[in-house]
């Protein structure tokens, strides 16, 4: 189940980010930046999907053949991205 991460939590995908050049993503997860961060598994995060403010964008981070995100991740961005 995608989940979306609080604030407290960006820590959580930190695991992660070390696969990821990005500065915008790492700005984001450290706090320094505006942005949203969904996870595949809360319990087991191997995938993430990072909503960069300052870009209006979205980067994924992580496994990209994550199940969970392959599976859920259509029907999550009709239901509660896009009518944000």
């Amino acid at each position: 189940m995608i989940t979306e991460l609080q604030r407290q939590d960006f820590d959580k995908v930190q695991h992660i980010i070390n696969t990821c050049s990005t500065l915008e993503v790492r700005a984001v997860v450290s706090g320094y930046n505006p942005g949203r961060i969904y996870v595949d598994d809360i319990s087991n995060i191997t995938a993430a999907l990072v909503w960069i403010q300052g870009q209006s964008g979205f980067q994924l981070i992580g496994d990209p053949q994550s199940e969970p995100f392959m599976k859920e991740l259509p029907a999550f961005m009709t239901t509660h991205i896009e009518p944000e």
